[in-house]
């Protein structure tokens, strides 16, 4: 008998790739997310990196499709009318532009909904597998850092991310939510369009490569990844675990130095020439510093006259940032990924990219 699957947020990114993972493996499937109208309320800028509602993906995977907005709870008791082998609980408000309001409202308050009208249906669930972020960690106090960091989010999103948690944790202890959580590194891969995506699309767009080599090597910055396949294959190796329940699994490709990203993504677009800068960590860190500072009087004069920057505060903190976890824990039970090295992935996903005319 097939396994039954419910997955919120299937119309984005994430959950798209969710469903047809899923749909490969035989489960059946309950898909929600926002009425593609009701977006607006929660995405309203215009432009490149606005989510786009892949609708079309409910189709093709024969999910059953039930709209519902978390912070709306009247919304929610259709979508526990029956029991679930697993709910993949992808559904998130990701914008670094967002205020902090709609990040709590939304991340924190609408997952306390989704609980709350679970418990109050009576309704069995096998597995609760939550996505969070390897942003709740910030950097951590050793490297790489593995599961056991303590939270230091660095942005709203992230902060909001962390609050979001502790509230299912607190369900896992007091009502016997069977929750597993799993905090993936920036994902990128089909029907990508954000984050990881402007990484490709600058170079590809000036034809000029730059490859900062920070020295000593002691110094270099990480840059973590996590191929969509690898996620959603993740989500589906945990769920089918009953020894992952009260876990948490960092989940990303091994990590390479900002330098070898940048340098491989240099060759990847056929960049001419590629100039490759070597440059002391403490020079480079003040130079990044006056960035940062730039990127925050832009971001400061957008809100004001209502409209996003080019680049979001926390894109452009990534370059001072050590962000470098370990993925030991749930490879030690057995999980393989198909993009162990990370520039395999960004080579799959550049193909995609091309073939979609996104570069």
């Amino acid at each position: 008998m097939a396994k039954v699957a419910l997955v919120t947020g299937a119309c984005g990114f994430t959950g798209s790739n969710m469903l047809e993972v899923l749909k490969e493996k035989g489960w059946k499937i309950v898909a929600t997310d926002l009425p593609q109208a009701d977006r607006k309320v929660f995405y309203h800028e215009k432009g490149t990196f606005a989510p786009v509602y892949y609708s079309d993906i409910i189709e093709q995977t024969g999910a059953e499709f039930i709209p519902a907005d978390f912070t709306k709870k009247e919304t929610l008791p259709p979508l526990f009318t029956r029991d679930y082998d697993a709910v993949f609980s992808i559904a998130s408000l990701y914008d670094y532009f967002a205020p902090w309001e709609l990040l709590y409202k939304v991340n924190v308050e609408g997952h306390r909904n989704l609980v709350e009208a679970w418990l109050e249906s009576g309704r069995k669930v096998g597995h609760w597998v939550h996505w969070a972020t390897d942003g709740v960690y910030g950097e951590t106090p050793y490297l790489p850092g593995d599961e056991n960091a303590p939270y230091d989010p660095p942005n709203n999103y992230s902060r909001s991310k962390v609050e979001q948690e502790r509230l299912l944790w607190k369900y896992y202890r007091e009502k016997g939510l069977p929750l597993t959580v799993l905090r993936p590194a920036p994902i990128y891969g089909p029907r990508h369009t954000y984050g990881v995506y402007k990484t490709l699309l600058g170079p590809r767009k000036m034809g000029v490569g730059a490859v900062v080599r920070i020295y000593p090597r002691s110094k270099q910055l990480m840059y973590p990844t996590v191929h969509v396949r690898d996620l959603c294959e993740a989500a589906v190796f945990v769920a089918e675990r009953e020894d992952t329940i009260g876990e948490a699994y960092n989940v990303l490709s091994k990590c390479i130095t900002q330098s070898e990203f940048s340098e491989f993504v240099s060759h990847l677009s056929y960049c001419s020439p590629i100039y490759r800068i070597q440059v002391n960590w403490s020079l480079y860190k003040l130079v990044a510093g006056l960035v940062i500072k730039l990127g925050r009087l832009m971001d400061r004069r957008a809100r004001k006259r209502g409209k996003r920057p080019k680049f979001d505060v926390p894109e452009i903190q990534y370059i001072t940032h050590q962000y470098w976890f370990s993925n030991e824990k749930l490879k030690e039970l057995g999980f393989k990924y198909k993009f162990e090295d990370p520039r395999e992935g960004l080579l799959d996903y550049y193909i995609w990219c091309k073939r979609e005319g996104k570069l």
